[in-house]
Formats: structure tokens, C-alpha cells, sequence
């Protein structure tokens, strides 16, 4: 059913650039394809459009390739989002409007975090992005899984040593072909890089060269054990079964997930009795926790109507309701605003993982935005595919080194 309705999206976003037949200015969004989001900001844009004359049309990311092939083509989205390296890319290629002027004397800017503000800044001191979302990470748990156990729920003391002490326990009941009957835990293998940093790694901002320390790599062998020692389910054949992180920890197949925080679809979806921890530091480290403020929504050089798309992105940051309240902004209370449109989070340890993340902010130290702009694509290409042979044990952690 949600294949139908992005189809249906797409197709009834042709012919953006025009302006509609009402008259209004129409802005395209590419927005996430998230039906939920969908489905809300489709509810609200017709009273967006009465009101500001503008109407925006939405268009479901279908992925990476796919915008780049709008863009090369002449015909990008009006708005869409850029991580901080593809925003650097863009516009030194002059594929992004600079938001200088356009926001120059607007009261949102002042509404906005001053970090949030100064990270859509490129290197040639060109706004081409304005931070739409930020979020920590978390160990998202299984109460009832954590009861049958024996195990105290985790907190904000609990160490790398404390999880694998419960993971081992909760994966100890094995069931008839000798599989643990739930696994301790999951972590994607695109959430590996914040363990490291709290492990003491090193990631600086905007790096021109990957420089794996040990601290990185014992993270790694970390990683292999947890699925060598099955107290974490196989990527491999968790990529062959198709199966969403979220539904491992719904159904039971895990009691740990490491997710990101907040995450809408788990607040709506998930029905067993679950809490959030902060993501555990390892022995007595500082404790580095990951934050992600490296993307936001650009406003393509080609549009039509640059004031129009401003509005627009104003409004999907500061007046959509299914991102309100939002964390980019300072005169939000995004926590209690959070816990009044979802109850549940009352006593979750939501409000405890995001202020401490605020209190001991690390940065983003994903690879896919850890590098420079003029480097990333290069590493990457090198460094994707040993990371994939090293989670399928087809190579050593030594070997990265």
C-alpha cells in the first residue's frame, strides 16, 4: 500500500515548476518516504497553501542516484536534503541557491539553535542548508525480556561491559535447532561509528584522510564477537530475511536495539512494554555521546520562486506538525512537547538520553559525513566495501589497520 501511494505522489508531482491552477506559487519537497509523514503533511499543506499562496508538492526520496539524476537533468526538486558533504559538492557546482539574502533579517533564523544556523554554512561562507531535524541514539529495550531475566533495567551508569553482561543472559535460553530463542541485542552496522566514540576515537569534522585508531578497531572486534558469540543476529541474514530492525525488537527476536532517538516509528508501532537507555560508554571513557546535526534542507539554484520555496522550508521546519515541536529550534521545549504527544515516553528514559546527549555532545561521526566533501566519495569507495567483507568475516579487523 505504500509503494501505491509514493507512486501516486510522483506521479502527481509532475510538472512542479508551473504554477497551479489555483494561482499559487508550487514548491516541490522531497520529502522522506515515510507514510506517516506523508500522510500528515498532506493533510496540512492545503491550509499551508490558503494562507501563504504557496502549495508544495511532494516527492518521496527514491534514493540517492535517482536525485542526482533530477539534478543532472534540469529538473531537481525545489527543496530536498543534503548531509554536509553533498551540500559542499552542490554548491561549489552552483547546483544550490545561497540562502544569505533570503534570510537575512528573518525572525526563524532566531529561532533556530546558533549551531543549527552556522552548520548550513559551506566553506565559501554560502548558507545552503538549514538544519530541518537533529537526533541522538539510544538502546531502545524489551522490559518484559529484561524481567524474565532477572535483569535490572539499564540506566545512565551502565557501561559496554553492563550490556554485554545482559545480552549474554537474555540469549542463553537456546531453542531446538540450538538458535538463542531471543538475541541480546542489534546494532545496524550503520550505528558501529558512535561506539567509537565511546571508546575514545577520534573523529574530527570534515577530515581529509581516514585515520582508524585502536580505539575504532576494537570497537570493530567488539562488533564481530556480538555475532560470533550469537548475542546478536547475523547481518547477513538479516539482509536476506528482509526484516525491519524495529519488528526484531516488536517481536522479540532481540531485547536491545540500537536506534535513533527520537524515532517516530517506534513511538507509533511498538506495542510491548519497552524503555530507552543512553548508549553505554565503555569502562570509565568521558562520556562522548552522538549527536547528529550534519544535514538539512537545501533549496535548489533552479527554482522558480525563491521566496516561495523559503516559506515553504520555513514552514516544513517550524510548522509541520509531525516535526513539532522540533529540536532545531531554541523556543521549543522539544522534550515535554514529546512526552504530551506521546505518552508513553513518560518515564521511558527519553527524557534522560536527550539531555544527556545536550549535556555531553560528540558530533556525528558517521562515515558518510565524517569526511571532507573533496575526499568522502573517494574513501568510501575503498573503505564501504571492507567494512562489508568485515561484517561477513571474509577479512580481519588487522587488515583495516
Amino acid at each position: 500500500m505504500a509503494f501505491l501511494l509514493f507512486a501516486a505522489l510522483i506521479v502527481s508531482s509532475c510538472g512542479t515548476k508551473e504554477q497551479s491552477k489555483t494561482g499559487k506559487a508550487r514548491i516541490s519537497y522531497n520529502c522522506a518516504a515515510n507514510a506517516v509523514e506523508i500522510k500528515h503533511l498532506q493533510g496540512e499543506i492545503p491550509s499551508f497553501a490558503d494562507s501563504t499562496g504557496v502549495e508544495i508538492t511532494l516527492q518521496p526520496f527514491t534514493g540517492q542516484e535517482k536525485l542526482y539524476a533530477m539534478i543532472a537533468a534540469g529538473q531537481p526538486p525545489d527543496i530536498f536534503y543534503t548531509n554536509n558533504v553533498l551540500r559542499d559538492r552542490l554548491a561549489a557546482e552552483g547546483r544550490l541557491l545561497d540562502m544569505r539574502s533570503l534570510s537575512a533579517g528573518d525572525p526563524f533564523v532566531g529561532r533556530l539553535w546558533p549551531d543549527v544556523y552556522r552548520q548550513g554554512f559551506s566553506a565559501d561562507s554560502g548558507l545552503y542548508s538549514v538544519g530541518n531535524w537533529n537526533f541522538t541514539a539510544g538502546v531502545y529495550y524489551n522490559k518484559d525480556l529484561f524481567d524474565k531475566a532477572g535483569l535490572q533495567y539499564p540506566d545512565t551508569s551502565w557501561t559496554w561491559k553492563d550490556l554485554l553482561a545482559a545480552a549474554r543472559r537474555i540469549a542463553a535460553e537456546k531453542n531446538a535447532g540450538g538458535e538463542p530463542e531471543h538475541y541480546g541485542l542489534f546494532i545496524p552496522s550503520h550505528f558501529v561509528e558512535i561506539f567509537e566514540l565511546m571508546n575514545g576515537a577520534s573523529t574530527q569534522e570534515r577530515s581529509l584522510f581516514l585515520n582508524l585508531s585502536e580505539a575504532s578497531l576494537e570497537v570493530y572486534r567488539q562488533y564481530l564477537t556480538l555475532m560470533n558469540d550469537r548475542l546478536m543476529p547475523d547481518l547477513r541474514r538479516m539482509q536476506a530475511m528482509g526484516m525491519q530492525a524495529s519488528q526484531l525488537l516488536q517481536t522479540g527476536k532481540v531485547a536491545m536495539l540500537v536506534e535513533s532517538v527520537p524515532h517516530q516509528v517506534l513511538f507509533e508501532t511498538l506495542t510491548i512494554r519497552w524503555g530507552v537507555a543512553p548508549v553505554p560508554r565503555f569502562g570509565i571513557r568521558p562520556v562522548r555521546c552522538f549527536r547528529s546535526e550534519s544535514g538539512g534542507l537545501s533549496i535548489s539554484s533552479q527554482t522558480e520562486n525563491p521566496q516561495a520555496a523559503w516559506k515553504a522550508l520555513k514552514w516544513i521546519i517550524a510548522g509541520a506538525s509531525i516535526y513539532q515541536p522540533n529540536p532545531v529550534l531554541r523556543d521549543a521545549d522539544f522534550v515535554s512537547g514529546w512526552e504530551a504527544r506521546y505518552p508513553q515516553l513518560v518515564g521511558s528514559g527519553f527524557r534522560e538520553v536527550w539531555q544527556r546527549s545536550l549535556k555531553y555532545p560528540a558530533g556525528d561521526p558517521r562515515f558518510f559525513v565524517r569526511f571532507s566533501s573533496w575526499t568522502s566519495a573517494s574513501i568510501l569507495e575503498r573503505l564501504q566495501p571492507l567494512l562489508d567483507k568485515l561484517w561477513a568475516r571474509e577479512t580481519t579487523v588487522e587488515a583495516l589497520a
